[in-house]
């Protein structure tokens, strides 16, 4: 399955059984080396699925006029 095919939480999943396989298995260095490019693959893509979340994300806020949206910002 490709990567852009997963949800967040599926990736999340694979990149946790990636992260355990290298902790726990005694893998050759050219299967600790796939592994640690898929687990780099899996964490950026979580990384662009995050970004683009905080995009959309919306703050309501509530003023003497009433009700309105803003942007969400992390930076404050």
């Amino acid at each position: 399955m490709k990567i852009k095919d997963l949800s967040y939480e599926e990736a999340i999943e694979e990149l946790e059984q990636i992260l355990e396989d290298l902790q726990n298995e005694d893998l050759s260095l050219d299967n600790s080396l796939e592994k640690f490019k898929q687990g780099v693959a899996l964490y950026n893509y979580c990384n662009e699925i995050l970004k683009n979340a905080e995009g959309e994300i919306k703050i309501l806020l509530k003023d003497k006029d009433g009700i309105f949206e803003e942007d969400f910002n992390m930076e404050v």
